[in-house]
């Protein structure tokens, strides 16, 4: 699994396929995941960069759906990428050394 941040957010399988990542607040979800690759962001961060100042009732659950949806979404296009998102206390992290930024990066030095 591949991803873009040099221009809109992309996902594409490691075969070059591009990725449909579902909803709005899937893909912001999926963008701050990316912007913080490697690291855990945790759930309160996660929620108020999804929701501000108006998050849902449950918005530790409302959390968690975005995320199975994102899982499932990556793991539909790509079997075995839900687990590039792991659940890590206190949140979510995802593990990825494909991101094009990091290899802009690499060429620039």
């Amino acid at each position: 699994m591949r991803f873009g941040v040099l221009g809109p957010l992309a996902v594409t399988t490691d075969t070059g396929d591009p990725v449909t990542v579902p909803g709005v607040k899937v893909r912001a979800l999926l963008a701050d995941l990316v912007a913080n690759r490697n690291h855990v962001v945790s759930a309160d961060r996660l929620i108020d960069d999804l929701w501000g100042d108006d998050p849902p009732a449950n918005a530790a659950g409302a959390l968690q759906v975005r995320v199975s949806q994102l899982r499932k979404a990556l793991n539909d296009a790509e079997p075995g990428a839900r687990d590039l998102v792991e659940s890590r206390p206190p949140g979510y992290v995802l593990r990825t050394d494909a991101v094009d930024a990091d290899r802009f990066a690499e060429l620039a030095a």
